[in-house]
């Protein structure tokens, strides 16, 4: 009888080398920063939304009108204007590297099958008991 070649019942996995494969390390530091500019640049917007609603109600205590044509009430609109475009820059920033990396992390969700060797512990074993 003739024996056959130890054969693994499953094939080997080739590692892709594609770009994704690259950016799989930088995906979770990119998806916690992402995160992390996202909810300070909302927060930011709210608060200078709020400060701009705020000065808008004073101006008008007066009588005043906040889309008047003066140039007191257009600096008054103008004046947070760069945090807002900044905020808004900053939302869309944080939400395009919180897409990306999910994406990323998404399609190379089945090469760390390396890292789990399928030994999963109870809480007797890590207790010690």
């Amino acid at each position: 009888m003739e024996t056959s070649p130890s054969v693994d019942p499953v094939p080997a996995r080739p590692e892709p080398a594609g770009l994704l494969t690259r950016l799989r390390p930088y995906a979770r530091p990119v998806l916690i920063a992402g995160i992390v500019i996202t909810v300070v640049a909302a927060v930011l917007l709210v608060v200078v939304m709020a400060l701009d609603a705020f000065n808008a109600t004073v101006y008008s205590v007066g009588g005043k009108n906040i889309s008047d044509a003066t140039d007191e009430a257009r600096s008054l609109r103008d004046q947070f204007l760069g945090a807002k475009i900044g905020a808004i820059v900053a939302l869309v920033v944080g939400g395009v590297a919180l897409v990306v990396s999910i994406a990323v992390m998404y399609a190379t969700r089945g090469l760390d099958a390396d890292d789990d060797d399928g030994d999963d512990l109870g809480y007797d074993e890590l207790a010690g008991e």
